[in-house]
């Protein structure tokens, strides 16, 4: 019967796994075929060399030392994960297994190693990680490996003169080039962007994506805030550069946030006061950096409990809707009225919609907010039906396509009784444009019940006069800006002519808003506009304070040298006008 010494060279030999014998030096004295074809050699090449050859460098240490251990009798074997590398110098993964053996009168010591090839399973578990702790668009670090090193950085930071910085980066008007160019151009511009930070910044600092369009970096051993602003302002400078993006140049900008580490502030404290000095920078107008203080956390407090607060106020009924009347600049009769929310607060009195609007939108509470509105306008129509004229209703985006305002606008029609004749809905021009499918859909179904849609502010977005002509549009009305220009005998005098002739030979009607002065009445009408609306005609009120049928205002006194641009204002006009004049 064989003993296991007879066995030994057949199961050396035949072995699925590597098998290597090596001196009391680390020389291969024999290995199997399974061993040299995990090297990529023969079994002939590799005798007589040192396992030093094939072992990456920088795992070389460790294994001296193990086997050293190992010589001593400090452990009777070890096993390790190591890379060695193949013929071509690639790194294969394998798991070794080292033993001590000795000859029966232990004269002689031999290591014994087993050799595993996990290459495959080291890969799919680096896959793995990476799928955990990178985002796999731009490579960058995810929110969770940010929140693991800023910790570590945060732990090992001792009070000294450096210190840790936290840069919160979001990137401006991101949302229209999705919206217009598409998601892979949005995917396009967003990792450019990647690339620009990390190139911005040192090689140990981390640069991680949040998610959408939100970058966050960490950088340690900084010396204090003024250091900091300076690797903010280098990462907004190389951000800032145009490029191309399927012919289009783009040319983005982040609003930039910067909170410094404090004795006993948390990782995701530091975070949140970075994101609140980026929110803080959007607000003044974006492109621009802002440093985190104590006051940006009361205001954040103070805007959560007013979401909250807006929440009930929504549901309780502290909504009111005003009204402020748009006049015929013939008849000086009231012809429509804009519906303008405002919010009843218990304690805080009557607030204007500056106040709230902005939180409602980013709360998702437009759209139940955008319902009120909606429903008190129409019963406002419905409660005066000698009233010939119309109502205007402000909507947002977030109310088109998904939220299905046509069938918002349908139910507050049919609870009421109002004619959607006498309804018309004010959508920003940047909002008519990016429409998404759905939202024109939505847009086209309400055209189809008899509502009329208004461009609002026009002149302050990016389109051009396609926007009017491609989409179903009624009106529109020219943004305040220009009216403050009215008189200025250039550029200001030309647009507002232009504007008013563009919606008379449309058929449109058009409303100039923001006059207040009788100056600017008299430039409006001489230039051609129809219809306008302002404090000079009546700041916007309660509908149970509103008379019609009388002019809202005295005949303004008209001055000869009010303005030199004077132009025919005959033309088409729109058919409810002339049954509103003609009540």
């Amino acid at each position: 019967m064989a003993t296991h010494d007879d066995l030994f060279p057949y199961t050396f030999r035949d072995s699925p796994i590597g098998m290597v014998v090596m001196d009391h030096s680390g020389r291969y004295l024999e290995v199997n075929e399974a061993f040299a074809r995990i090297l990529g050699r023969s079994a002939d090449e590799l005798a007589n060399r040192h396992f030093a050859e094939y072992t990456h460098p920088d795992d070389l240490p460790r294994d001296v030392e193990l086997m050293n251990r190992l010589a001593v009798g400090e452990v009777p074997f070890y096993q390790v994960h190591k890379r060695l590398l193949d013929r071509d110098g690639d790194t294969i993964w394998v798991r070794v297994t080292v033993s001590d053996v000795v000859t029966l009168d232990n004269s002689v010591h031999h290591y014994v190693a087993q050799v595993e090839d996990i290459t495959e399973i080291r890969r799919a578990r680096d896959l793995l990680e990476r799928r955990t702790l990178y985002d796999p668009l731009t490579g960058l670090a995810n929110r969770t490996l940010l929140m693991e090193r800023l910790d570590r950085a945060l732990d090992s930071h001792e009070p000294r003169l450096a210190t840790v910085a936290c840069i919160f980066l979001d990137v401006d008007h991101f949302k229209v080039v999705n919206d217009s160019l598409g998601h892979d151009a949005g995917d396009t511009m967003l990792v450019e962007i990647a690339r620009r930070i990390e190139g911005a910044v040192r090689s140990a600092d981390t640069v991680a994506r949040l998610g959408g369009d939100e970058f966050v970096v960490i950088v340690e051993d900084v010396m204090g805030v003024g250091a900091a602003k300076s690797v903010l302002h280098g990462i907004a400078a190389a951000v800032n550069q145009p490029f191309h993006v399927e012919s289009h140049e783009l040319e983005p900008s982040v609003s930039g946030g910067l909170a410094m580490a404090a004795p006993g502030l948390s990782a995701e404290s530091l975070v949140r006061n970075a994101d609140m000095a980026m929110c803080a920078a959007k607000q003044n107008g974006r492109a621009c950096v802002e440093v985190f203080d104590e006051s940006m956390r009361q205001s954040a407090l103070t805007k959560l409990s007013i979401e909250s607060e807006l929440r009930s106020a929504i549901r309780d009924g502290e909504l009111v809707v005003h009204y402020q009347p748009v006049v015929d600049l013939e008849t000086h009769e009231t012809v429509a009225f804009e519906a303008l929310v405002r919010w009843q607060h218990p304690v805080r009195g009557l607030l204007l919609p500056d106040e709230f609007i902005p939180i409602s939108e980013d709360a998702n509470l437009v759209v139940p907010l955008g319902s009120v509105v909606l429903h008190e306008a129409c019963e406002f129509l419905a409660a005066r039906p000698h009233f010939t004229g119309r109502v205007f209703v402000n909507v947002s985006t977030r109310q088109i396509g998904t939220a299905d305002l046509a069938q918002v606008v349908r139910s507050a029609l049919e609870t009421s009784g109002a004619s959607p004749h006498q309804l018309g809905l004010e959508i920003t021009e940047s909002g008519m444009l990016l429409a998404t499918a759905s939202a024109r859909a939505d847009l086209k179904a309400l055209t189809d019940l008899g509502v009329d849609l208004i461009l609002d502010d026009f002149g302050t977005g990016y389109s051009a006069l396609s926007s009017v002509l491609q989409n179903p549009v009624a009106g529109l009305k020219l943004a305040r800006e220009f009216t403050l220009r009215l008189g200025d005998r250039g550029t200001g005098d030309r647009i507002s002519t232009a504007m008013a002739a563009l919606t008379r030979s449309l058929s449109m009607y058009g409303v100039i808003e923001g006059i207040e002065t009788e100056a600017q009445f008299a430039i409006a009408r001489r230039h051609g506009w129809q219809l306008a609306q302002g404090f000079l005609f009546g700041h916007a009120v309660a509908a149970t304070d509103i008379s019609l049928g009388l002019p809202v205002t005295p005949t303004p006194l008209l001055s000869e040298d009010a303005t030199d641009v004077v132009v025919d204002s005959t033309g088409p006009v729109p058919r409810w006008l002339e049954q509103t004049a003609r009540r």
